[in-house]
């Protein structure tokens, strides 16, 4: 009887701490510059365990960008990043998409055009996560090991127009446990990411959430677009969770518009 006791309550012991997935969550962001200048709204929704799709956008009615990335539910790395143009009504336009092949360890891209542009990076770290993604794919990664204290690497990958190839290798990020932190009204563990993917400009602080693996807030000192000097990612909030939200979050984008459903 005493071991049926004890079992038990290990069972309800777990239930009690066990993490909900996070498929179907919606998290509300926003992009700017270390100072808050430059922002713009970054939406990160979870669409299955294997897929992120993240909404960005400056403001209403005006042209906006819809991310979509297949990726290891355990890793957050991406196999397939496909970008599109986000239309009246919750619909979209792809206009580039990004493959990786983890046995040539090479990523290939096609960007719309007549002709298309073709570009390829070699990619000689895993995991790998594309900056200008918005950390999506990292935020999967987080949450795939709620709680976890343990320093970790990866590569990093950007698009940045102007460069002689506009897809480059930034090198490697490596991530180390500070300690926990009570940040932005909420119990979080504080990493410091540093190393070569960050260039002369350098890392910074990453706050997760210490329950769930969320991320919080997010300052480092290398841009991922070219018109911001540094790079902060700062959350806002939740929004309602499921397929049926996220449908009528992207629809209210042009709802009401001048100039009736036309995208700009």
């Amino acid at each position: 009887m005493r071991f049926a006791l004890t079992a038990s309550c290990l069972l309800m012991a777990g239930t009690a701490t066990a993490q909900p997935s996070p498929v179907g969550r919606t998290f509300h962001y926003e992009r700017t510059n270390r100072d808050g200048s430059e922002p713009e709204q970054i939406y990160m929704h979870r669409a299955a365990e294997d897929r992120v799709v993240v909404y960005k956008m400056v403001e209403r009615c005006t042209r906006s960008a819809l991310v979509t990335a297949t990726i290891d539910p355990e890793t957050g790395e991406a196999t397939k990043l496909v970008a599109a143009r986000l239309e009246p009504g919750a619909k979209s336009q792809a206009y580039a998409e990004m493959v990786f092949d983890p046995a040539k360890k090479r990523i290939d891209a096609t960007i719309a055009g007549n002709p298309p542009t073709k570009l390829a990076l070699d990619v000689p770290m895993r995991p790998w996560h594309l900056y200008d993604y918005d950390l999506g794919t990292l935020a999967a990664a987080m949450q795939a090991q709620p709680g976890s204290r343990k320093s970790f690497g990866f590569g990093m990958a950007l698009v940045w127009p102007g460069s002689p190839s506009p897809l480059i290798w930034t090198g490697e990020a490596t991530a180390r446990f500070v300690g926990i932190e009570r940040h932005l009204d909420r119990n979080t563990l504080r990493f410091d990411v540093s190393g070569p993917a960050f260039g002369d400009k350098g890392g910074g602080p990453l706050w997760v959430d210490a329950r769930s693996g969320y991320i919080v807030d997010v300052q480092w000192g290398r841009p991922n677009h070219d018109n911001y000097r540094d790079f902060r990612l700062k959350l806002i909030g939740e929004e309602p969770a499921g397929d049926a939200a996220w449908t009528a979050l992207l629809t209210r984008h042009f709802e009401g518009c001048p100039g009736g459903t036309s995208a700009p």
